[in-house]
């Protein structure tokens, strides 16, 4: 009899066992994922955000709650704001952007942007799967929670990103790579990772709302969260019912089946308070965890934002000293321009003075020119006059020696006529005499 009672005592407990793997099998089978390809979740939305599903060009109103899978595209319109959940990470998308969820695998899930502004906050791990961002010129994979920031121009074929928190790599053309952490950014050109230096403008909307989404999913405890498949997901709790015992005849097998399960109830119980004290350990590891997180993504967003307060200082300085710079260029060209201007006023004063030098000197020449022809005119003058005094003293002489001779003609006729008078008069008293008689006279 005492061969044949572990046999029996076996058979219930084999009956158990395999009832339990049954019900692990449907416990698994139940924990399987939903339907193929879906990735996220539309959690929160602002203005017109459009979905295109996968192989469709036509684009329907988006409806929040709604789930995307493989393939689908969204587009945010002029002042739109779209919200989504992939599990652990959110997503946000600024005003017109284009997104499209391309794939999803073991490994990665890829996300493909083509224009617009993009956030995301990945706040634990993936389960060993990686987010990939493809944008027009560049890949980037995500392999540690934080925050991140993208920024896509396929017309000018750049990419921003900045990684306030966490840890991320750039991948481009033949193969060339990039690490970027805690509080970098960067602008890439091309295909080739070359960085190129641009003044981004910032999007104070877009970040004053991504801030007020963190503070709800804060105050939320990251509960609003959406499991696509391929993610891991926590299985429940299984609740085993006690064996169904089988009470043979023999006094002593029933009573060794009865203490049997008495020890195997006492191990569950067992089992159960040390499941229960895990779980309570776990649930207070998972809630120190948890406000360590807390305390460590508050640090993080505090130092976010003095990450960004910097930048706008820096930013704010960068102008500042643009326009000092620009003043100073204004300035200077002023200067410049001034000296330039006296340096050529001076230079015509120079020429006016050099001019006014030569007509002076030309005056002065002119002038002396004019004392040397009076001079030459007062000479002259002076010797006409010389002259004419020369020919009025000889026409003096002349006229004197004239009425000398005229004196002396005078007085030769004078004295010719005496002389002939006095001939006459003896003449004449001769002929009396001729003519009268003795007697007569």
């Amino acid at each position: 009899m005492n061969r044949k009672t572990p046999g029996r005592i076996r058979r219930p407990l084999q009956q158990w066992l395999l009832g339990l793997a049954l019900l692990g099998a449907g416990i698994a089978a139940g924990a399987q994922p939903g339907p193929q390809g879906q990735i996220a979740r539309l959690n929160q939305q602002q203005g017109t955000v459009s979905i295109a599903p996968a192989g469709q060009d036509r684009w329907q109103a988006a409806r929040q709650g709604s789930t995307l899978s493989v393939g689908d595209r969204v587009w945010t319109d002029r002042n739109a704001r779209a919200e989504f959940y992939i599990g652990p990470v959110a997503l946000r998308l600024g005003s017109q952007t284009q997104v499209e969820f391309s794939g999803l695998d073991g490994n990665f899930v890829d996300i493909t942007t083509t224009q617009g502004e993009l956030q995301l906050r990945v706040r634990d791990g993936l389960a060993g799967q990686r987010l990939k961002i493809h944008t027009g010129n560049l890949q980037a994979v995500i392999t540690a929670p934080g925050e991140y920031r993208f920024a896509a121009d396929t017309a000018t074929s750049t990419t921003w990103v900045a990684v306030a928190s966490g840890r991320l790599t750039l991948y481009g053309r033949n193969g060339a790579s990039q690490l970027l952490t805690d509080r970098q950014q960067t602008t890439v050109s091309g295909r080739d990772l070359a960085v190129v230096q641009t003044q981004r403008v910032q999007n104070a909307g877009f970040d004053a709302w991504v801030a007020e989404r963190d503070r709800n999913d804060d105050r939320s405890f990251g509960t609003a969260r959406f499991e696509p498949p391929g993610l891991l997901v926590q299985p429940a709790v299984v609740a085993v019912p006690p064996p169904q015992v089988r009470y043979e005849p023999d006094y002593r097998a029933q009573q060794e089946q009865q203490l049997a399960w008495q020890r195997e109830q006492e191990w569950r119980q067992q089992q159960e308070e040390l499941r229960q004290q895990e779980d309570w350990r776990r649930d207070q590891e998972w809630r120190q965890q948890r406000e360590w997180q807390q305390r460590r993504e508050w640090r993080d967003r505090a130092e976010q934002d003095r990450w960004r307060q910097q930048q706008q200082q820096q930013q704010i300085q960068l102008q500042l000293q643009q326009q000092q710079q620009q003043a100073l260029r204004q300035q200077q060209e002023m200067q410049l321009r001034a000296a330039q201007a006296q340096a050529q006023q001076q230079q015509q004063l120079l020429q006016q003075q050099q001019r006014a030098a030569q007509q002076a000197a030309q005056v002065q020449q002119q002038q002396l020119q004019l004392r040397q022809q009076q001079e030459m005119q007062l000479r002259a003058v002076q010797m006409q006059q010389q002259v004419q005094a020369q020919q009025a003293a000889q026409q003096n002489a002349l006229r004197q020696a004239q009425e000398a001779q005229l004196r002396a003609i005078q007085q030769q006729q004078q004295r010719g006529a005496a002389a002939t008078q006095q001939q006459q008069q003896g003449q004449g008293e001769d002929l009396k005499r001729l003519w009268t008689s003795p007697d007569s006279r």
